[in-house]
């Protein structure tokens, strides 16, 4: 089954969260095996540190679905990923574009700037969803806004919410494009008219 499908499933589940749907989304994953094996094999195992890691369903409990997109069982080493947590991003970035218009979206340089870029990642079309979240996910194991920040320093630096979950986001996007243009000899930039450069977002100038 593809990703497309498993979407509008996860989406029936979001407008009604019945057991019966919740069934039905579980039975879609079960048949979707090919797509796990392309996640694992060419999203998952591209850091040497994640060679032995692989990719799952997170699957309904007691009818239920959890909010988050994608999630690492450490003990497992299995990255799961939750479609109804995946559409749900899209709707958290169709906010993040509304509050952009509004004083509290506004409020903090951090915060605009994780809004406004959530915005542009608005422009994906649906389907690059999973990898992406499967992508930030991999950037919080891996602790990349960690590593940007300690130049030597053991140290682990306290990074505010909205500006960890942007360099996490950031990260994943740049993997991202790397993947597909390797896979698919597309440039999402380009395809997308994606025009978010981080040099433009350091000091808060625009």
């Amino acid at each position: 089954m593809s990703w497309i499908q498993l979407e509008k499933l996860a989406l029936a589940y979001k407008r009604k969260p019945t057991a019966t749907a919740a069934l039905a989304l579980d039975r879609g994953m079960r048949k979707s095996g090919d797509f796990i094996d392309t996640l694992s094999e060419h999203f998952v195992r591209t850091q040497g540190s994640l060679e032995d890691c692989s990719a799952s369903f997170r699957f309904s409990e007691e009818g239920q679905f959890p909010e988050w997109a994608c999630h690492f069982d450490a003990e497992k080493r299995v990255f799961e990923l939750n479609p109804v947590g995946v559409v749900g991003f899209h709707d958290e970035c169709t906010r993040a574009q509304e509050a952009l218009l509004t004083q509290e979206g506004r409020g903090t340089f951090t915060m605009y700037r994780l809004y406004a870029y959530m915005a542009e990642l608005n422009k994906l079309p649906s389907k690059y969803l999973p990898f992406l979240m499967l992508f930030r996910e991999k950037a919080r194991v891996l602790e990349v806004t960690q590593v940007e920040r300690r130049r030597g320093n053991i140290t682990p630096v306290v990074v505010d919410s909205e500006e960890d979950m942007y360099l996490c986001l950031l990260w994943a996007f740049k993997e991202l494009e790397v993947a597909i243009q390797r896979l698919s000899g597309i440039n999402l930039r380009t395809d997308l008219n994606i025009t978010w450069f981080e040099s433009e977002w350091i000091t808060g100038v625009k």
